[in-house]
């Protein structure tokens, strides 16, 4: 390797170290990867909230309150993108809630009671499951 070429891979090496990391934010600063985070403090210690409705299949358990809805996944679904939408008055999928990736419980914030809560795979075109309110 000559010095010129040993001069423009140093600097090429240093620009990269910049400019990766630059566009690797700018690509997921949009992305909404930690609102399904698990949220123990949303309740008051000491208090117990009654829920307004809930539902249980073999999938997952739901309860839907005043301001939010927490779903307790039983166990990780096959599909790897499965998104929570809220069901509007046609029984179809409006707006999204959020994501669900692995076994867990899940609170997601809501001003308004839904309609309906619809588990679907974006990826797949699949719904998984559905629950009226």
């Amino acid at each position: 390797m000559t010095s010129g070429l040993r001069k423009a891979h140093t600097y090429i090496w240093l620009l990269l170290i910049i400019v990766v990391p630059v566009i690797m934010m700018l690509s997921i600063k949009d992305l909404n990867l930690f609102a399904s985070e698990n949220n123990t403090t949303s309740q008051l210690s000491g208090s117990k909230k009654t829920s307004l409705k809930s539902f249980e299949n073999d999938i997952l358990k739901m309860a839907v309150y005043d301001n939010h809805i927490e779903i307790i996944l039983k166990s990780t679904l096959k599909n790897s993108s499965s998104v929570v939408y809220e069901m509007d008055e046609k029984g179809n999928k409006s707006a999204v809630i959020g994501q669900l990736t692995t076994a867990g419980i899940y609170n997601f914030n809501s001003n308004n009671l839904p309609k309906g809560i619809i588990i679907y795979d974006d990826i797949k075109q699949v719904e998984i499951t559905k629950f009226p309110l």
